[in-house]
């Protein structure tokens, strides 16, 4: 969720590199974008709402300067405008700013900067931080910034300039920032993809530090102003920048990865013991487990709560991060907590993850992103092995987490003695694909029908759940997901001739009832595909049979949910919007 560069350069014309780095954030959602250049002790100022592409039209000038930053904004305080737009620069134009996170006493410090007779410009919160650094006069910057953040309650990466100076200072709170450093330039940003071009390492900021950074030095000072030491990472295959190559979205790309993706987890988890560190020891205490997660890592933490009772006969249970928090959770030294995040900066999960170490809990992470702050400060990482994943609709790295989920739960179940049973070669042999041509057809349907429903039992209601936010998240089409079972307890009131309902069906002993609640279905006029991989007698009450390739019923999962992913991006094509970039929605949710 919003993007931030930073960029000083001993050669000038530094906005085309701001602008080109700046669109490698595009994923992470935004609906305005800003720059602000340094020249001698001036600040040159441009916004412009909507895309990218928008904002650097305004940049055609003989750009001598070398030195700005820049910022895509998705909204919070305020509306989407030009005035609430960043940059932000103080009253007294002497700092200029771009902010990620949520400052929550911005109200009350809005209201300490009028009593000193500043008034505020935009609606945003980010306006507070540039005018309390020109509010102290008698401190170097580094001090001025250390009073600043005492002040602020919330989140934050904050990036800043000061007209007097060739520096970048910067400070972070729960909100991922990086510097990157080579002979002629340094850069700071809010995601290392951007580092992959021109830099061969970068840094990592710790949570709660402040940082002054120029073509000299990178001085990194923590909340005390104590100097401290972080060490560089090498910049590795997964922050290159993505490329969209033959395929028209990222969507269509990452959809068409996953049997690759599947592969090399299988590969990656046999060449190095992911597990090692997950032994009997760590497990000696654990009386239960808990999953959590937000969006589609949370439907993956269902699955996987299912997985590990069945193959464990561990007490599982899945938890929204954002509900966790807030539910006086019972966990202690007896629980075991795995974190589930494809960006691992996703806000609930990271507060989530403190809080259940504060508790005592073993934490285990399983992330994509190998430099995030979910990553770091895990006991143990389970990687997804994804690469880069660019949509906003998640696809890849839903099925990279069932699989991973699958090889956990097979381990938990060989730790206490009883054989692994699932033969995870099979998956060599399925075609991922299969029938997909289909999908064109019942795309049509959906687009006829004024109500969907997707049901389905057990592992298939999770399906279920995670095919209805596919569609709804870039169709924008309401949708409603249940379990069967659930069909009598109100949901079947709704159902009528304008409805179409997709009934999952993947375990041979429940076929039989879901079957029984799609005739339910029929007698009140809706229409009825069937999504299964198994050979079902023919049913009058069945209007479209869709069968995926077929695998041993432990895999099944895996394998379900990828004619939703390709049905949401198919209808979403045909309805004329971006799959990759819906509206209101961010890739990385680094705030409450």
């Amino acid at each position: 969720m919003c993007g931030i560069i930073g960029y000083l350069s001993t050669e000038p014309g530094v906005s085309k590199k701001i602008i080109h780095n700046l669109k490698k954030l595009e994923y992470r959602g935004y609906d305005s974008s800003g720059i602000c250049l340094l020249k001698n002790t001036k600040f040159f100022l441009k916004k412009s709402v909507g895309e990218i592409q928008n904002l650097e039209q305004k940049l055609k000038f003989d750009d001598n300067c070398t030195l700005g930053i820049a910022h895509t904004r998705w909204a919070t305080h305020g509306k989407v405008s030009l005035k609430n737009t960043h940059p932000h620069l103080s009253q007294d134009k002497s700092w200029a700013v771009v902010h990620n996170g949520i400052i929550e006493n911005y109200l009350e410090l809005k209201s300490y900067l009028e009593s000193h007779g500043i008034t505020l410009s935009s609606e945003t919160d980010t306006e507070i931080i540039p005018n309390l650094m020109a509010t102290y006069d008698n401190a170097d910057n580094i001090e001025k910034l250390k009073q600043v953040t005492c002040m602020l309650r919330g989140s934050y990466a904050i990036c800043l300039l000061h007209k007097g100076e060739q520096a970048i200072y910067v400070a972070r709170r729960h909100s991922p920032l990086y510097i990157a450093q080579n002979k002629t330039s340094c850069m700071v940003s809010s995601d290392p993809v951007t580092f992959g071009e021109d830099f061969d390492s970068y840094y990592a900021l710790p949570d709660d530090c402040l940082a002054k950074v120029d073509l000299k030095d990178i001085l990194v000072y923590d909340s005390n102003l104590n100097k401290i030491n972080i060490r560089p990472c090498e910049i590795g295959s997964f922050e290159k920048s993505a490329e969209l190559g033959k395929y028209n979205y990222y969507a269509e790309k990452e959809i068409s990865e996953i049997p690759k993706v599947v592969e090399e987890i299988l590969l990656n988890y046999n060449t190095v013991d992911h597990f090692k560190k997950i032994n009997k020891e760590f497990m000696k205490n654990i009386k239960k487990i808990k999953l959590i997660g937000c969006g589609t890592a949370y439907h993956a933490c269902l699955m996987g709560a299912k997985y590990i009772q069945k193959d464990a006969q561990i007490e599982a249970q899945a938890e929204i991060a954002s509900e966790f928090r807030y539910s006086n959770p019972l966990i202690d030294q007896e629980t075991l907590c795995i974190f589930l995040s494809q960006s691992g900066e996703t806000a609930d999960t990271l507060l989530s993850l403190e809080l259940a170490k504060n508790m005592g809990a073993k934490t285990i992470a399983i992330v994509n992103v190998p430099y995030s702050s979910i990553a770091r400060q895990a006991d143990i990482v389970l990687p997804l092995c994804a690469g880069m994943e660019v949509a906003v609709m998640s696809t890849k790295a839903y099925n990279a987490m069932l699989t991973v989920l699958k090889l956990l739960s097979q381990h938990f179940r060989w730790l206490d003695g009883k054989p692994k049973n699932v033969d995870f070669s099979k998956l060599k042999k399925v075609n991922y694909f299969k029938s997909i041509d289909q999908i064109d057809e019942i795309s049509d349907l959906v687009l006829k029908h004024e109500k969907i429903f997707f049901i389905g039992r057990a592992e298939d209601y999770v399906t279920a759940l995670e095919a209805g936010l596919k569609l709804k998240e870039i169709t924008y089409i309401n949708c409603v997901s249940i379990p069967s079972g659930e069909l009598k307890h109100g949901t079947l009131s709704l159902v009528d001739q304008k409805s179409l309902v997709f009934v999952i069906a993947t375990d041979p002993d429940l076929v039989a009832k879901n079957l029984s609640s799609a005739s339910e279905i029929k007698a009140r006029g809706g229409k009825i595909v069937l999504v299964t991989n198994l050979d079902v007698k023919s049913c009058e009450d069945i209007d479209y049979l869709y069968k995926f390739d077929e695998t041993e019923q432990a895999l099944s999962s895996l394998l379900s949910v990828i004619p939703f992913q390709v049905l949401s991006y198919k209808t979403c094509v045909k309805l004329g919007f971006s799959p990759d970039k819906p509206r209101n929605l961010a890739k990385s949710v680094t705030v409450e």
